[in-house]
């Protein structure tokens, strides 16, 4: 199913539940009131949001007994939050010069921010990635606002998970006035504990994301080619054809090592056609009657390929031949004649020039070698293999396959990139952000002691107003790139 049928089919199971909810509220359901309680879910129009409090009681006994631990823990997390204030507002800013000047000179960017659209600019396949990635960061994100506030002594109100349309999420429910009633730095450390635990979440996943090739070294190895993990919108055609699992070790004459080496060879390919030096003897055994048909597109061509021989020679010489025999009996690969080694052999070059049709395309006869396996003849732009066959570094030792670490390694990538974001986006002072309340509690340590009410107010709203302008902004050339 593609992203709007799915989308689709989710509207209705929400609008479903939904006018449930209320009908079996509006009948005084007894059945249904006793499910709540044991249960309790609140269904929204397009978001179901689920809280409990069974957990706080676990959870501030585990902080008690690491007081001085979580102390100096989120202390030192304050101090380089604070720290990334003032880099994110530069970031965001100079993204938006960027941006605007792009939009300028009609120069079609990505931009820093912007809405994920599944089937626009996020792949549907990243989907589950995605929504997977949202959730773990939103969690370990609320989790440090919790610990930080347990730490503290205030006690937790409920923890919970909000799921709108299909986007995940969690949340920390805490007093009001226990937090206003701590002092301004006890304030800071909880408004920065959601922040300091994105920006350790991804510094974690990055390292892990790094060290993946070592500490697979047991399981999977590296540098032996690549491995088909996915087929995306490509259909096989018997076991001569790409197969899930294939470790692919060449293509053409250029050695396939890893996934970087794989886009190399690929576009090597196209840059450069590569011919088969084959035996005189051959060729004039495998003569046909009719030696141009397969070069202009008749019947003869479903089973044979068309190859020139002497392309530096005039006339030009033909031959219509079976493409994995030419690839099972060539001796070398070749550009011309002279690259061969016997003055008794040819170099034949494939030929998607139509004589009839007068044209001629840019396919490539490419030829990928498998371990264990025959080789994949594949006729066509090496740009479809490209983005039809998907592959990982890591080669199994064992009978785990590929497509398990690059799961992995995939939601590592995402996990990383996000979380920073998230961090970088949160300390923002922007309205309905952690950066709104960070800035009301710096400035009451700021301060203390100086100045006027007002003047400290002033200097919050202008903060808040500078950080909101700024991340609207850049949302709103985010939309612009993206739709325009």
């Amino acid at each position: 199913m593609d992203v709007t049928t799915v989308l689709g089919f989710v509207i209705l199971l929400h609008t479903f539940f939904y006018y449930l909810d209320r009908y079996l509220k509006g009948k005084n359901s007894q059945r249904y009131a006793s499910f709540l309680n044991r249960f309790p879910v609140q269904i929204d129009f397009m978001n179901v949001r689920w809280t409990t409090s069974m957990f706080n009681k676990a959870l501030c006994s585990w902080a008690m007994m690491r007081l001085k631990f979580l102390s100096k823990w989120y202390n030192i997390g304050t101090v380089i939050t604070l720290l990334l204030c003032i880099p994110s507002l530069i970031l965001l800013g100079s993204t938006a010069l960027v941006s605007f000047a792009n939009m300028m000179d009609s120069k079609k960017e990505e931009a820093m921010l912007q809405p994920v659209v599944p089937g626009v600019n996020l792949p549907s396949n990243d989907l589950p990635y995605y929504l997977i990635t949202l959730l773990v960061c939103t969690v370990v994100h609320e989790a440090g606002h919790a610990i930080a506030a347990v730490s503290d002594q205030v006690p937790l109100v409920s923890i919970g998970l909000i799921l709108w349309l299909i986007i995940p999420a969690a949340f920390v429910e805490l007093p009001t006035s226990n937090v206003v009633g701590l002092s301004p730095w006890k304030q800071l450390k909880i408004y920065c504990a959601g922040v300091w635990h994105n920006i350790v979440l991804s510094a974690m996943a990055f390292a892990v994301l790094m060290m993946l090739p070592i500490l697979l070294i047991p399981l999977f190895q590296s540098g032996a080619g690549v491995s088909v993990v996915n087929l995306n919108a490509y259909s096989t055609d018997g076991h001569h054809d790409f197969q899930v699992g294939d470790q692919l070790t060449q293509i053409n004459d250029c050695r396939v090592t890893g996934v970087e080496s794989w886009r190399l060879c690929l576009t090597a390919v196209l840059l450069e056609s590569s011919g088969f030096c084959l035996d005189n003897s051959y060729l004039a055994s495998s003569s046909s009657s009719d030696q141009l048909g397969c070069c202009n597109d008749s019947e003869f061509s479903r089973s044979h390929l068309c190859f020139l021989s002497s392309p530096d020679l005039v006339p030009k010489k033909y031959h219509c031949l079976r493409a994995r025999e030419v690839s099972q009996l060539s001796s070398a690969w070749c550009s011309n004649h002279k690259g061969c080694s016997s003055v008794n052999q040819s170099c034949l070059m494939p030929s998607f020039h139509s004589e009839s049709l007068n044209e001629t395309d840019s396919s490539r006869l490419i030829i990928v070698k498998r371990k264990s396996a025959d080789p994949v003849l594949f006729a066509g732009l090496p740009n479809e293999i490209y983005l039809s066959v998907y592959v990982s570094d890591y080669v199994p030792r064992i009978f785990i396959g590929p497509q398990f670490i690059n799961f992995i390694e995939h939601l590592l990538r995402y996990i990383s990139s996000f979380s920073a974001g998230l961090a970088v986006l949160n300390v923002v002072p922007c309205i309905f952000m952690d950066g709104h309340h960070i800035v009301g509690a710096l400035s009451e340590i700021v301060f203390e002691g100086r100045g006027s009410i007002s003047m400290k107010r002033q200097t919050q709203y202008a903060l808040v107003f500078l950080g909101t302008s700024l991340v609207v902004i850049n949302i709103a050339f985010g939309v612009l790139t993206l739709f325009l």
